[in-house]
This record gives structure tokens, C-alpha cells and sequence, in this order.
């Protein structure tokens, strides 16, 4: 199993669009095509396709906040067809390893609906907190990671 992430290209945009999470899950994230579509306009957003070997799994977008240089992961998500094979967990530190090294960055932030307690267990299971705070919106927990970028590991 080689996991890896691609960039978004001509070639699998419209397969990543294409990508969704159960019934049960749409009102906990925008969809790909909203996303990538915000990626394309807001060049601060870079999505990427998450990928085992040449199989699309699923889809995520980070980038910073303008007004204060945060670094976010704004959405991370595995097809309904993968979920339940592990895969959040086996991409989300591969996804955090390149987003230190992309940003240089000394903490990650991300934010969650209220309600869903699977994805929260899943971001505190690689070291992130809520930290009291909401997403710029209002309205969303906010969770942050700390890093030890001497080390590259989490603190």
C-alpha cells in the first residue's frame, strides 16, 4: 500500500469532485466541487487528492488564514466507499507531515461541527485540542496541534 497525496490537476479534478462522504455526513463539510472551486479562486487554499497507490480515497484542502497567517486543515474527507478501512487515520499524519513542511509552521488549527464526535475523537487521537475558540465564520470548535518543529514531531 503506497498512500500518497497529487495535487489537483486537469486530469483527476473531476474525479475528486466526484467524491463524497455517507448520507450522514454532507451537512459536516462542503462538497469537493464547492472546494475546489474556492481552492482555484483563493490561491491561500491548496486542495490535494489523496491517493493508495492510483486509487482516489479522498480529498483535502489547507492553506492559511490572509488576515493572520494561520494554518488550517479546512477539509479532510474519505469517500463513503473507503470510509471504515482506516484510511482517516492513515492519511491524516502523512497530510500533517506535508503540511509542516509546506508551511513551516508551529501549529495546525482545523474546526469541527459541534456534533460530530467521530471526527473530533479522530483529531484528538494525532494530538489536537480544543483550544476555546471558533472558526472565523462563528459558529464552529475550533482545535488546534501543536508542533515541535525542532523535532517534526508533535508536541
Amino acid at each position: 500500500m503506497s498512500l500518497h497525496i497529487r495535487e489537483v490537476t486537469a486530469e483527476n479534478w473531476l474525479d475528486i469532485a466526484s467524491l463524497s462522504v455517507d448520507e450522514n455526513q454532507k451537512n459536516y463539510i462542503e462538497s469537493n466541487s464547492f472546494s475546489l472551486a474556492q481552492s482555484k479562486f483563493e490561491p491561500e487554499w491548496k486542495s490535494v487528492g489523496l491517493y493508495d497507490g492510483n486509487v482516489l480515497i479522498g480529498y483535502a484542502m489547507h492553506g492559511y488564514d490572509k488576515s493572520n497567517g494561520d494554518v488550517w486543515l479546512d477539509r479532510f474527507m474519505i469517500d463513503s466507499t473507503f470510509q471504515g478501512q482506516g484510511y482517516a487515520s492513515r492519511f491524516l499524519p502523512i497530510l500533517l507531515r506535508h503540511m509542516r513542511e509546506l508551511y513551516a509552521c508551529d501549529r495546525i488549527y482545523l474546526s469541527i461541527y459541534p456534533d460530530n464526535s467521530r471526527a473530533q475523537h479522530l483529531y484528538e487521537k494525532f494530538g489536537f485540542t480544543l483550544n476555546g475558540q471558533v472558526d472565523d465564520v462563528g459558529e464552529f470548535p475550533c482545535l488546534v496541534m501543536e508542533l515541535d518543529t525542532d523535532k517534526g514531531d508533535n508536541k
